[in-house]
C-alpha cells in the first residue's frame, strides 16, 4: 500500500511510504507577487506520479499569536492541498497535530520529530538532517501514525471489538 503523509504549509513536505521505502519532497511552491504559495498543478503531478492509495493530511489550524495574513496563508495552503486530494479522488485521513504527536509520544519540538524520523528510517536519515527538514519528518511521522492506528483498529476487530 502506497501511503502519503502531507505537512501542508508552504514550508511543509510530502512523504511517500511504500513498505520500508521512503521518498520525500518539499512542498511544491511558486512565487506570486513576492509570496510563496503551494502550486496545485505540481502537487497533483507528484501525487499522480506516486500512485497514492491513501493520504494522511495534517489538519492544521491558526497558530495563536500569528497575524491574520499568516493565518490566512496557512489556511489557503491547507485548503489547496485538501482540494487537490479531493479532485484526484484520493482517500484521505485528516489528523490534528495534537492527536498524532500524542499517539507517537513526541513533543512539539520539531528537532525531536526529526530525530524520531531518523530512527524510524535510518537508511533515509539524510532526508531529515537539516533543521529545515522538519516538514519532511512530520510528513513521514503522519504515515507512521496512520499505519500504527490501522494496526490497532485491525487488532480491535480481530478481538471482537473489545
Amino acid at each position: 500500500m502506497n501511503i502519503c503523509g502531507i505537512d501542508p504549509g508552504v514550508c511543509g513536505a510530502i512523504a511517500f511510504v511504500n513498505g520500508g521505502r521512503v521518498v520525500c519532497h518539499d512542498m511544491p511552491t511558486v512565487e506570486i507577487r513576492g509570496k510563496r504559495r503551494v502550486c496545485a498543478p505540481m502537487l497533483a503531478a507528484l501525487l499522480r506520479e506516486h500512485a497514492i492509495d491513501h493520504a494522511v493530511l495534517e489538519e492544521v489550524q491558526g497558530v495563536q499569536g500569528t497575524g491574520a495574513t499568516s493565518a490566512f496563508s496557512f489556511g489557503r495552503s491547507f485548503g489547496l492541498v485538501e482540494g487537490v486530494l479531493a479532485a484526484l479522488a484520493i482517500p484521505t485521513t485528516l489528523v490534528r497535530p495534537q492527536a498524532w504527536t500524542k499517539a507517537l509520544g513526541v513533543s512539539r519540538d520539531k528537532g525531536q520529530h526529526r530525530q524520531v524520523a531518523m530512527r524510524a528510517w535510518p537508511a533515509d536519515a539524510g532526508l531529515f538532517a537539516r533543521v529545515k527538514d522538519d516538514g519532511r519528518a512530520d510528513a513521514c511521522l503522519l504515515v507512521q501514525w496512520y499505519l500504527a492506528r490501522s494496526v490497532r483498529i485491525a487488532a480491535a476487530f480481530e478481538d471482537g471489538g473489545r
